[in-house]
């Protein structure tokens, strides 16, 4: 369809005149809308449920935890200071198995 058409058509859209709605469509809309089931009230949610519904959020934020503290480590390794490991050998040795420990 070339331009000249494609005008054409649309000025000879604008010349019609818009068609009416029916007189009884603000009757007919409001009868739909009481036709309609009501909305039930959301059913109370056991503890099950409501995790069953969280966990994709809960398991994508303890994924990022573990990244985080697996990168953090590594870091801090790099930085030279001890790793998580070294640090509670380290602990049980001075304080917990002690002659004066716990």
């Amino acid at each position: 369809m070339n331009f000249r058409k494609l005008k054409r058509l649309f000025a000879s859209a604008r010349r019609e005149t818009a068609p009416a709605p029916p007189a009884d469509f603000a009757a007919d809309v409001l009868r739909a809308i009481r036709r309609e089931p009501p909305v039930a009230a959301p059913e109370t949610l056991s503890v099950f449920d409501q995790l069953n519904l969280w966990f994709p959020r809960l398991a994508l934020a303890a994924s990022a935890v573990i990244v985080l503290c697996v990168a953090a480590d590594y870091g801090l390794t790099a930085a030279g200071v001890p790793s998580l490991s070294d640090g509670a050998a380290q602990l049980s040795a001075q304080w917990l198995l002690t002659p004066t420990g716990l």
